[in-house]
């Protein structure tokens, strides 16, 4: 088998995320990640994104590969931010008041991160939380 083959076949078995990398200005729409209905398959990965949109200022959708919809409502996504500010490091308790977080509070900037998370600029300043694609998923805030 030449190099030529075995490239094609080694990246045909990895097949290339739906989402490219995107920087979203929440209240524009600039920079806004695609939505391919298209990259949704039977068996497609349920911790890979085919899509996110703005559902509404206050809510976030996102397409899974594998056909499932969830929406977001964005301030339970600040809520459930994962940083070392809104988590303890070592002992995992959530120690961000929910009564801080206003109820107006939306996303300026929402960012990819590599192929597996987002980040995002909060209006209440925050921005140092990384969302990762299977801990969204499992966040279990979308409903279908």
């Amino acid at each position: 088998m030449n190099i030529g083959n075995m490239l094609t076949t080694q990246l045909g078995a990895n097949p290339k995320p739906a989402l490219g990398p995107f920087v979203w200005n929440w209240s524009t729409g600039q920079g806004a990640p695609r939505w391919l209905a298209a990259a949704v398959r039977k068996d497609g990965d349920p911790n890979t994104p085919a899509g996110l949109r703005k559902g509404d200022s206050r809510r976030l959708d996102i397409l899974w590969t594998d056909g499932a919809v969830r929406h977001y409502a964005v301030r339970d996504l600040r809520l459930a931010c994962p940083c070392a500010m809104c988590v303890g490091e070592l002992s995992g308790r959530e120690i961000l008041d929910p009564r801080t977080i206003g109820e107006d509070i939306e996303p300026r900037v929402i960012s990819s991160v590599g192929r597996y998370a987002i980040t995002v600029q909060w209006s209440d300043g925050h921005s140092t939380g990384i969302y990762p694609f299977d801990r969204l998923r499992k966040l279990g805030l979308g409903l279908q």
